[in-house]
């Protein structure tokens, strides 16, 4: 059993460190459950006729868009979080202020506590 999700996030460093951990680590099950249905499904399948072969190829396109998604998602909690820390260890504050996050930033964050809402049915306070 996983640890119990965050609900409450507060603007702070160690706060949104824990919550996108929590998505990071959400993006590798997802990155490796679907490469785990591809290998599995190139293993097993059973090409009879054109039309087999187009249907796994479609499967297979969605299957790798959804691994190019999840990849995407990280860079840009990559991204995030070196912009928290490189902005907390500047000035040594545990809040970085609302200048060291640009719009993009904080569009990506909004983006991704919808995003994370929505595909776990949890309200998300923001403080």
């Amino acid at each position: 059993m996983g640890r119990p999700k965050k609900t409450k996030i507060n603007l702070n460093k160690d706060s949104l460190q824990e919550f996108m951990q929590e998505i990071y680590n959400d993006c590798v099950n997802v990155m490796n459950s679907a490469r785990k249905e591809l290998n599995e499904r190139k293993n097993r399948a059973e090409i009879d006729d054109v039309n087999d072969e187009s249907l796994i190829g479609k499967v297979n396109n969605d299957t790798l868009k959804i691994i190019e998604n999840t990849i995407d998602k990280k860079l840009a909690l990559a991204k995030l979080q070196n912009q928290i820390v490189s902005a907390s260890d500047s000035t040594k504050a545990s809040v970085p202020s609302n200048d060291s996050l640009s719009d993009e930033d904080k569009e990506t964050l909004r983006d991704l506590f919808k995003e994370k809402s929505d595909s776990s049915n949890t309200e998300y306070e923001l403080d």
